[in-house]
């Protein structure tokens, strides 16, 4: 059932299971530090806006070796004085995870201010990266960081990628052009308003108007004949391709007739204008989508670099060599096959088999590539295998889905160029044998080319694609891949890891009572034991505990396979292991203070999701790398009959299960490395928010929260979105069809192109925005429930 109850932090519905007015621990932290260091001035910022709730595993202990590594790298190129003191300021440019509008923005500057030695901070919220100015004598990065994740900001590595840098080059084109088209625009307005051709200036006009036209091909022009060029090398075509063929067309005729003095010619405005529209409709896709791929950091459990035990200073992961022996920090991967030299170990294997349980690992014994360290210290390790032969590094190769090619627009993009082309020269042609003069011939032939340029479709799409994506955020689902909605249209087969995916990423406490009992101090203690720890009951624990102050400048002690421990100030012995009554249990001085029992939990609305996407006639499987008899028991909840499910799978068993059963018609939703393999071989894959994982870097979508429900809420809006689409072709071709006529009769001059294509926009962009704008789905009406929305990791 829904609920009207809105998390007094962050905006977003509360579970019905919450009675506090809250929707997370996560944000009952983050709320009453506000309030205690007399930041309320955030929320009157915030105003009605909705923000990410903060994960509770946003606020666990966090390892900023990198940064203070980057920091001291930094301050060690600057000049010193003779008291070998830095005095030069440093910059460090940063990217941020868990931004979302202004009022993180000043809440970010006031936790800048008060940290010594700091000078300047710029925020930049649409790039999700901060640039710190500070005194290196003075400042502490580290403590800074900290600082910031208390209130579930999360520091990380400056962003890099070829997509950034696409988005930075549109922009810069975008704004560029945008000065063209003015100026284009403003020179040839008085011709349009009867300036006469012997007016002194009228000739300057006409050479400003070309120059700006000419720019503008240069800097915009120039990336829709890239495209088009590169689309026709590889034997398809692109929607680039005639926007391309109607700018040249335009620019080319619009410089033939200035040279030879024929006003019917000039295109000039025209052609700035539209390169501008065009490429604005461009940046708007690729920029609504770089914005969510910077949402999530990559995962700092993977290293990049290892520490050999024979050297002190770290190495790349691509010179590990079988026989090196190196060390591998706690919370962090195994990054290829290799024997541990510790006494004992404790590792998690849910990234490569699902299992989401511990395992006890004594000295000599095989850790495989991609374990995770889940102990409280670094392990020690001899190499097997070199990095080039790990598995690790097979499933973290990028998703490479390429460009998504539609054969039917190909098809149809083929035919529509084949017309306008043959209606173009055959018209020219025609008023030839009339009689009528090149200049006139050229002009009817260039007018069809430039009104059949799908300028409407280069503005609308777009359009479409922001809605869409909108519309999915409200559901809790933020899209990397611009080719996700038609892709989505073509999945007959929904297919699901089991463990983290369809169950909750960590075990559900069954008894929270147990904690209820607890007095403060025993809290506390407990908080410190679980805070520094990626065991899954240490995980859910501290989930339920919540975030808060653990006890300071005490050491957590791991006894493998026992539990962990840790000595007050008093001398009290605090310990949290195995031990009668439960699954866990918790003890001071070896007297129980409680016991705890977890389970396995289905995301909510799981069952009811499975159905409805039968109802859709959709296929329903489990792919699971866990025990046949825990998969049984899933699908048994889930109704799915035992030849829908498929148990003990390695990552290459998914990946050929997959590449065996689809028709390239599967979406695969998955969380963990054994998934990856199968990501690369489904047609569109996606992957829960968990802070571990880097499927989400890989995923041509991510979602946020403890439900399932947005399945057939995201499928619905790609019909949605397909249908949008569809108008606007139809919109487009009835529009096309009669300015081309008019066209050939010789009716359309620059000035009616010119007036057209605006208009022509506006009405496809009316068209989507109607489409769009309907009753939202069942799936939306569902979003309290699915607002244990413990959305990005802040």
């Amino acid at each position: 059932m829904s609920s009207s109850v809105v998390c007094q932090h962050c905006g977003t519905p509360v579970p019905a299971s919450r009675k506090d007015g809250f929707c997370c621990a996560g944000c009952v932290y983050v709320h009453n530090l506000l309030h205690q260091q007399g930041l309320d001035h955030f929320y009157d910022l915030k105003g009605g806006l909705s923000l990410p709730p903060v994960s509770p595993q946003a606020l666990r202990e966090r390892d900023y070796e990198w940064l203070a590594d980057l920091a001291r790298l930094e301050a060690a190129t600057l000049p010193t004085s003779p008291g070998e003191v830095r005095t030069a300021p440093v910059e460090l440019r940063l990217a941020i995870q868990g931004m979302s509008c202004v009022g993180c923005v000043w809440l970010i500057e006031r936790i800048f201010v008060r940290h010594a030695g700091g000078l300047r901070v710029n925020v930049d919220l649409l790039q999700g990266e901060i640039r710190l100015i500070y005194a290196p004598a003075m400042f502490d990065a580290v403590a800074f960081a900290r600082d910031l994740q208390a209130f579930g900001y999360l520091l990380g590595p400056p962003h890099d990628g070829e997509e950034t840098r696409q988005v930075t080059g549109l922009e810069r084109r975008v704004g560029l052009c945008g000065a063209f088209a003015m100026n284009a625009m403003a020179f040839s307005l008085p011709a349009y308003f009867g300036m006469p051709a012997q007016f002194a200036f009228a000739s300057w006009f006409d050479m400003i108007a070309a120059v700006s036209a000419t720019l503008a091909m240069f800097v915009g022009g120039s990336y829709f004949m890239e495209k088009a060029w590169h689309s026709l090398r590889i034997g398809a075509l692109h929607i680039d391709t005639p926007i391309a063929l109607g700018i040249l067309a335009a620019y080319l005729g619009s410089l033939g007739g200035w040279i030879a003095g024929v006003p019917g010619l000039k295109y000039f405005d025209f052609v700035a204008i539209f390169i501008f529209l065009m490429l604005t409709g461009r940046w708007a896709q690729q920029a609504a989508v770089e914005r969510n791929r910077r949402k999530l950091m990559r995962d700092t459990s993977i290293p990049d670099r290892v520490t050999l035990l024979d050297e002190t200073r770290s190495r790349p992961l691509s010179a590990l060599q079988p026989g090196m022996r190196f060390s591998i920090k706690a919370g962090q991967s195994v990054p290829v096959a290799c024997k541990l030299l510790n006494p004992q170990a404790t590792v998690s294997l849910e990234w490569i088999n699902g299992e989401s349980e511990s395992m006890q690992r004594t000295s000599g014994q095989l850790l495989p590539s991609g374990a995770l360290n889940i102990g409280t210290r670094s392990l020690e390790a001899e190499a097997l295998e070199s990095w080039k032969d790990s598995t690790l590094r097979k499933l973290l190769e990028a998703r490479k889905p390429g460009e998504f090619r539609d054969l039917r627009l190909e098809r149809l993009l083929r035919v529509y160029l084949a017309v306008v082309v043959l209606l173009g020269i055959g018209s020219a042609g025609w008023w030839l044998w009339q009689g009528a003069g090149m200049a006139t011939a050229l002009q009817i032939m260039i007018s069809i080319f430039v009104v059949s340029c799908p300028c409407a479709l280069g503005v609308a799409v777009p359009l479409a694609e922001d809605l869409a994506a909108s519309r999915a955020e409200r559901l809790g689902v933020f899209v990397r891949s611009l080719a996700l909605w038609k892709r989505l249209m073509r999945v007959r087969c929904v297919v699901f890891d089991k463990t983290g995916t369809l169950t909750l990423e960590n075990p559900v406490l069954e008894n929270p009572e147990a904690l209820a009992s607890l007095d403060a101090k025993s809290l506390a203690m407990l908080r410190t034991l679980v805070t520094g720890n990626l065991h899954p009951v240490s995980r859910s624990l501290f989930d339920a505990v919540g975030p808060g102050q653990a006890m300071p400048g005490h050491e957590v002690l791991e006894e493998i396979g026992q539990g962990l421990s840790v000595t007050d100030a008093e001398g009290h012995s605090w310990t949290l292991g195995r031990g009668q009554g439960g699954d866990a249990c918790f003890h001071r001085d070896g007297v129980m203070m409680a016991a705890f029992h977890f389970r396995d939990a289905l995301r909510a609305e799981s069952v009811e999701e499975v159905r409805r996407l039968q109802q859709r006639g959709l296929g329903v499987h489990i792919l699971s790398g866990d025990r046949a008899a825990k998969v049984a028991h899933i699908a048994a909840r889930l109704n799915l009959p035992p030849e829908s499910w498929q148990a003990e799978m390695r990552p290459e068993d998914k990946a050929a299960w997959l590449i065996a059963n689809q028709k390239d018609d599967t979406l695969y939703v998955g969380d963990g490395a054994n998934d990856s393999l199968a990501f690369d071989a489904a047609l569109c894959a996606g992957s829960p928010v968990t802070g571990r994982s880097f499927l989400e870097q890989k995923a041509d979508f991510f979602f946020l929260g403890h439900s399932l429900g947005f399945v057939s809420g995201l499928l619905e809006t790609a019909r949605i979105h397909r249908r949008a689409t569809r108008r606007v072709f139809a919109f487009s071709l009835t529009y096309n069809l009669v300015t081309v006529a008019a066209g050939m009769m010789g009716h359309l001059s620059p000035l009616a192109a010119a007036i057209l294509m605006p208009l022509s926009s506006v009405a496809t962009l009316s068209l989507v925005a109607w489409t769009f704008r309907r009753p939202r789905t069942a799936a939306e009406e569902r979003l309290p429930e699915q607002a244990g929305l413990a959305p990005i990791p802040a």
